[in-house]
């Protein structure tokens, strides 16, 4: 067996080249679905499940000239620290937490409460925050300063805020 430094060199530039051909459609592959990914992740963002505006309607009276919606954060649980962490997810979201403390009454499900009759702030406060419009209740209270108020429930762990 004789091997020539032609064959040799022929081999090799076959073989590199196979490799360079399969590491360029991992590459085109992997970038495929990145892609992919981030076209969906835009889809949902925009399309499905755009943010919540912390704005306040326009026709709605401003408090001390406040443009975006004022908030406090109860903690009806026994877990120590679920309100702070449910004031940074909401402030991460442009909402005013005004105050944070803790519950007398241990509830099941969280709610909103709207304590001004600004009803489409309380949606949007619960719509932030993972509460269904059916769990926002009306308690008006203008002594509070706040539009609405949020009762952390014994149901936290499925809420945005603490995922």
């Amino acid at each position: 067996m004789q091997f020539s430094m032609e064959e040799f060199r022929k081999n090799f530039n076959e073989k590199r080249e196979k490799i360079i051909r399969i590491v360029l459609n991992v590459v085109n592959g992997f970038l495929i679905v990145l892609v992919t990914l981030l076209v969906m992740s835009f889809t949902n963002r925009v399309l499905i499940s755009p943010p919540v505006d912390s704005n306040l309607e326009e026709n709605i009276e401003k408090l001390n000239n406040l443009e975006i919606i004022q908030v406090s954060i109860l903690n009806s649980t026994s877990i120590n620290g679920l309100a702070n962490k449910a004031r940074t997810y909401l402030q991460m979201r442009n909402f005013d937490v005004v105050e944070i403390g803790n519950s007398n009454n241990i509830l099941p499900n969280s709610i909103v409460i709207d304590r001004m009759g600004d009803f489409a702030s309380a949606k949007k406060v619960a719509k932030a925050f993972g509460i269904a419009d059916s769990l926002i209740k009306t308690e008006i209270d203008s002594s509070l300063f706040v539009r609405s108020s949020i009762v952390i429930g014994q149901d936290y762990p499925k809420l945005p805020f603490f995922n």
